[in-house]
């Protein structure tokens, strides 16, 4: 059936960020699609919780506990995944976030602005490149870089965390090319989507509601709407598909400017 182009049965992947939000609810959406998952994050305890709803669906999670931000971790982790695994079929670089490079030109300095680019830019870069052996030698292997929309929008504060993420849509595009045919290359920018992270837009009324006028769909995204295009990326069903960034953001990119001045409120 053309659906089984979905099916991830006998495939491995690795996730980042697994602990919670948007890769807390890839991890098993893709065991219940029959893959076998890795799970990467900082937080043992956290990971441990997605684990249990893996391993709930029969399938074989791994945790491993890693700062992504420490490059000398990452030579360890690929050795800790090389000594269970022969290949890798799936990477999901999922880890991100504004980190300490949040805030004005006036407060940010080098080094917070740097922290944000390790976070979400050179971080996947380097994971990348410590696991190319295990997903080269892997049939088919797919590469999905999370993104986000503020890699085209602008916003106060977020200058880095912007900057980041517009590189890591290019390098998705670039690594696309130099790994093809044998391993696919995309990207997800999500646009406002209710996780943890996001509480401080989803508990106040007010902001909920100047966030969603932004948004052509009327609402905010949920980590199941990114865990679907995932599954769309890592499996055979975008076998024809590769160097794009896919946005799941509820239409917000497609606005032009007099449609979202129709959205705000007049004075």
């Amino acid at each position: 059936m053309l659906t089984d182009a979905f099916s991830l049965n006998g495939k491995t992947a690795l996730i980042t960020g697994a602990g919670r939000g948007i890769g807390a609810r890839i991890a098993p959406a893709f065991a219940e699609m029959g893959a076998d998952v890795i799970l990467v994050a900082r937080t043992e305890s956290d990971l441990q919780q997605v684990a249990g709803q893996v391993r709930d669906m029969g399938r074989s999670a791994l945790v491993l506990s890693c700062d992504l931000t420490d490059e000398n971790q990452l030579p360890e982790l690929a050795a800790a995944i090389a000594a269970e695994v022969a290949t890798l079929d799936i990477l999901v670089n999922n880890a991100g976030a504004p980190g300490k490079g949040y805030g004005s030109l006036a407060t940010v300095d080098r080094r917070r602005f740097d922290h944000t680019l390790s976070v979400n830019l050179s971080a996947p870069y380097s994971l990348i490149h410590h696991t190319l052996p295990l997903l080269q030698a892997a049939p088919g292997a797919s590469i999905v870089n999370i993104s986000s929309a503020m890699s085209w929008m602008v916003d106060n504060n977020m200058a880095a965390y912007a900057a980041a993420k517009a590189g890591l849509d290019q390098m998705t595009r670039v690594l696309a090319y130099e790994l093809s045919p044998a391993i696919r290359v995309n990207g997800i920018a999500p646009g406002a989507i209710e996780t943890p992270a996001t509480a401080f837009i989803t508990d106040d009324p007010q902001r909920l509601e100047e966030t969603v006028r932004w948004i052509p769909q009327g609402r905010m995204g949920r980590p199941d709407d990114i865990a679907l295009a995932a599954l769309y990326l890592a499996s055979a069903a975008s076998a024809f598909v590769s160097g794009k960034i896919l946005e799941v953001d509820g239409g917000m990119a497609a606005l032009p400017g007099p449609a979202i001045q129709s959205r705000l409120p007049t004075t």
